[in-house]
């Protein structure tokens, strides 16, 4: 891939949400086929929006924190675009979701993994709880780290 300039954004919805609302569409409808009535919800309006753009603006990775407790952070809907997958920026986006978190004074941080992606929280902290289920027709699991 050709050296290429990614820049992140932290926001709420209303600048983010079109630049998050491409990647997801990409990822979860098109690509995981879920169905669009349940990608989007009432969450994404209090949400606090990590975004990663290309060089040319292209929105190429997301990732959404809440806070459903207080002292507990939720990362969800955390997509990368196949094209430029295996290059850290599903790193990035954690990252900077989690300091978020850190900055707000939450004591941990749960997510529902998808299962292809248990090995990627796990090697950034996050340990894996209960047994998998079902959640849009793929496999997840509950995970936490302690802040």
């Amino acid at each position: 891939m050709p050296s290429t300039e990614f820049h992140l954004q932290l926001g709420d919805w209303a600048t983010l949400g079109a630049l998050a609302a491409q990647v997801r569409t990409q990822v979860f409808v098109q690509e995981q086929a879920i169905p669009a009535d349940m990608e989007w919800d009432d969450a994404d309006a209090s949400a606090l929006h990590a975004v990663i753009c290309d060089s040319q603006g292209q929105a190429v990775a997301t990732g959404r924190l809440l806070q459903p407790e207080p002292g507990i952070a939720k990362i969800g809907r955390m997509a990368v675009l196949r094209s430029v997958r295996k290059h850290g920026l599903g790193r990035q986006v954690l990252l900077a979701l989690i300091e978020a978190a850190r900055q707000r004074g939450d004591r941990s941080v749960v997510l529902s993994a998808q299962h292809s992606a248990i090995g990627f929280y796990t090697r950034l902290g996050f340990t894996a709880h209960g047994a998998e289920y079902d959640d849009v027709g793929i496999a997840h699991r509950d995970m936490s780290l302690t802040l």
